[in-house]
């Protein structure tokens, strides 16, 4: 059985390291991706809830506070639908690159 030189195991400790650096970049990348969303997300949110609730102080009838009401809880069930799908595309990908990364970094 023949012995790894040196020069064949730095070789194999470059390889690992590089993989574990490009693991981590995938990783960061993937979470600013998901952070980005969450925050558009919540600043379409709070936008929303000012915006309702100046139409629900000037809503002059009960059918005008069910209207409002039924739309915000409408929009808001599309809206959150999207979020998660965002979210789960986003980790999917992410997963897709981390796959991608430990193939690319198995010995040839």
């Amino acid at each position: 059985m023949a012995m790894p030189t040196d020069k064949t195991m730095l070789e194999a400790w470059k390889r690992q390291l590089d993989a574990a650096m490009r693991l981590t970049e995938v990783v960061i990348e993937g979470s600013q991706r998901m952070r980005e969303r969450q925050i558009e997300a919540a600043a379409e949110a709070h936008a929303d809830a000012v915006a309702t609730q100046k139409a629900l102080a000037g809503a002059a009838s009960p059918d005008e506070l069910m209207r409002i009401q039924t739309e915000w809880l409408a929009a808001n069930q599309r809206k959150s639908m999207q979020y998660w799908k965002d979210l789960y595309e986003t980790a999917a990908e992410t997963n897709t690159q981390l796959m991608s990364c430990l193939r690319d970094s198995m010995p040839k």
